[in-house]
């Protein structure tokens, strides 16, 4: 990820629901605002459709305003919006939608090797955030085999 690739995770249980939250996923830069472009023409996304975060917990204060850090079930789920701070507007750009927000998924140790992940990411980057998109396709399932993942 670290050097521009786009990477798929595919890892553990299938995850149920309109997200993916790490264990169907591509990863990617989120300071990088042209990968959106590159995601949304291999997965026939339209622009609407923006991209998701995902963030350590560790450091979505520096990320999220108004985040409270005592809340430990906000942004695992990605069913919250938070405007983002100016730092997170400049650092990761790729994440933030035209209004100036985000809807992240925020993780931590109990996710468990995507956390280890995005910690290392971090480690070599100093960046704590990436983009975390679905495998599927613009109005398809969610894949449920690496070779739907690939396919």
């Amino acid at each position: 990820v670290h050097a521009g690739r786009v990477v798929g995770f595919f890892h553990g249980p299938m995850e149920f629901g309109p997200r993916a939250l790490g264990h169907r996923s591509l990863l990617a830069l989120a300071t990088d605002p042209s990968i959106n472009d590159t995601l949304n023409a291999r997965l026939r996304r339209s622009e609407f459709m923006p991209f998701a975060p995902v963030t350590l917990r560790s450091h979505a204060a520096e990320a999220y305003v108004g985040w409270d850090p005592e809340d430990s079930e906000a942004g695992r789920h990605m069913t919250m919006c938070y405007q983002v701070t100016p730092a997170m507007q400049e650092r990761c750009p790729a994440v933030v939608h035209v209004d100036g927000t985000a809807r992240p998924q925020v993780v931590d140790e109990r996710e468990g090797l995507y956390h280890q992940i995005l910690q290392e990411y971090h480690a070599i980057s100093g960046i704590h955030t990436l983009v975390n998109t679905s495998f599927n396709l613009h109005e398809e399932p969610i894949v449920c085999t690496p070779g739907q993942a690939v396919a």
